[in-house]
């Protein structure tokens, strides 16, 4: 049996999506560019009324704990300031 695996192509967010997929990396955790990016973009539709996809956090603490809560890592929680602007289906 062999392994297929869809290689996404190279768009204006690759290099976003590189970087998270290394800060995951580096906290002991893979995801792959699909998961990612799709990750991304509901979190970018939260936080904009008009779509679009969010600037990545300069912070790689920062960056990893949203990551976290998207991949139900960790929980997002009603005290979190940012909680009512999760995705729905992340709390």
């Amino acid at each position: 049996m062999q392994y297929l695996e869809y290689r996404a192509a190279v768009t204006e967010y690759t290099q976003d999506v590189r970087r998270m997929r290394s800060v995951l990396f580096n906290a002991g955790y893979q995801a792959s560019h699909n998961d990612i990016e799709r990750l991304w973009d509901d979190y970018s539709r939260a936080r904009l009324l008009k779509g679009g996809w969010v600037t990545l956090p300069a912070d790689d603490a920062e960056l990893l704990a949203i990551l976290l809560v998207g991949f139900r890592v960790n929980e997002a929680t009603p005290d979190d300031e940012e909680f009512d602007r999760w995705p729905s289906h992340w709390v």
